[in-house]
């Protein structure tokens, strides 16, 4: 295959569809740099990246590898197949020589993970050991070269999680030959639970487990921002309305109307939204894992075995992850309404070890209402070519569910909440 000549019809491609380096890579969830690599001939997509692109770019795999269109596209349909076989084949093979090469792990087998939404993870044997390659999403939400250093420090406070393997030069993140990074785990035995899914046990230890976590980062240095004072500046319900109206778009060309009507859902509840101010200063922000629920956890036998996955390692409001970890892990909130004596017991459960103040009780629901009702899972769905993206689809119709439950009982969740601040204060 010529690469220079991939490249270069990669670049007249995206001109003509008039995208920037930029916005393919968002696409794609990759960094522009991998993406000029590709265009100066100096590398070639990964295979889990070939059908994404292409269906980007108007054209088959075979075109692709051809680095020229074909007109006989009926023809060589059946072929483009086979092709990804093969491709998807050598794929693997170069990672087994770039693990060897890099780690001297000689692998027996690699298999690719069906989990997550954007990073890329294999799943290596070999040597009688087992591991795991991570190629975390080139996005502002992710921050792998923290991760190393964050699950060191947890260790060293007894946090069950990943522990890292370093490559023959000592480094902990390793680039390969497209420029982009990624990293190699021990493997780690036991069971993940899907949305929902949480067996009771898991939901009080899970609760225990975040408030550990909160305690054992707290003399971390500052990860980079989350959810902040910009997130309240520019995520407002009156930008919201505009991208949910460019996504409802997307939905009826689709001819997805069970979508589009959710969407007009949520744009109703937007039209009408509370005029809510919140101060990020009161609330008690702190390093978190920034994506913590059921779906992170490796679980044995009524236990954590571990706490995976900190490329969103940042500085959230606690609360934030408190109401999300829960809503995204109980069975009770699968059709989206929170049972609040359950939640309550839930962050009663936090408070046994964490530390939460008035204000953060007080506008944890309305703030997460907030949250629900402003950011465009749709929309995150619609603009991503990753193989899994359908996990977004997942998690917008969730939130979907969950803005319906918010408008109807936010003040009742903020009174048990505030209820819970009283107790705290008398027992202080």
């Amino acid at each position: 295959m010529n690469q220079e000549k991939i490249g270069a019809f990669i670049a007249m491609l995206r001109r003509e569809k008039g995208y920037t380096q930029k916005e393919v890579a968002n696409r794609l969830e990759l960094s522009e740099k991998t993406i000029s690599k590709w265009e100066c001939g100096k590398g070639l997509p990964d295979v889990i990246y070939m059908e994404p692109l292409c269906s980007l770019l108007g054209i088959s795999v075979n075109e692709l590898l051809a680095g020229e269109r074909i007109p006989i596209m009926e023809l060589l349909k059946k072929m483009d197949e086979t092709r990804i076989d093969l491709v998807r084949q050598l794929a693997i093979e170069q990672l087994k020589l770039r693990i060897y090469k890099l780690y001297g792990i000689d692998a027996d087998s690699v298999k690719m993970s069906d989990f997550g939404a954007g990073s890329l993870t294999y799943f290596v044997a070999g040597g009688g050991k087992k591991y795991v390659v991570k190629y975390a999403s080139e996005n502002e939400m992710n921050h792998p070269e923290t991760e190393p250093e964050v699950c060191a420090h947890l260790l060293e406070k007894g946090i069950p999680v990943c522990r890292f393997v370093p490559n023959k030069q000592g480094g902990m993140i390793s680039v390969d030959e497209n420029g982009r990074r990624f990293h190699v785990q021990r493997f780690i035995e036991g069971t993940v639970y899907d949305y929902n899914q949480a067996p009771r046990w898991l939901m009080h230890e899970s609760a225990q487990m975040l408030a550990r976590i909160h305690n054992a980062l707290a003399d971390f240095p500052a990860l980079p921002t989350g959810i902040g004072a910009d997130f309240f500046k520019y995520r407002t319900p009156k930008a919201a309305l505009k991208k949910y109206q460019d996504t409802l778009q997307k939905a009826l060309a689709n001819g997805d109307t069970q979508i589009a009507e959710e969407i007009r859902a949520n744009m109703r509840i937007l039209a009408h939204f509370p005029p809510y101010k919140f101060d990020v200063d009161q609330f008690t922000c702190a390093n978190t894992h920034g994506d913590f629920m059921s779906t992170q956890l490796i679980c044995g036998e009524n236990r954590i075995n571990s706490v995976i996955d900190w490329t969103t390692a940042c500085v959230h409001p606690v609360v934030w992850e408190i109401i999300r970890s829960y809503v995204y892990g109980s069975p009770l909130c699968v059709n989206g309404e929170i049972d609040i004596a359950d939640f309550i017991d839930f962050l009663r459960t936090y408070l046994q070890e964490g530390k939460l103040n008035a204000y953060d009780l007080e506008n944890m629901a309305p703030m997460f209402f907030y949250f629900t009702a402003v950011c465009d899972f749709y929309g995150q769905y619609y603009n991503s070519l990753t193989r899994n993206r359908v996990i977004y689809l997942q998690q917008a119709r969730l939130s979907h569910k969950l803005l319906q439950w918010f408008d109807a009982h936010v003040e009742e969740l903020r009174k048990a909440s505030q209820e819970v601040a009283a107790e705290t204060a008398g027992q202080g």
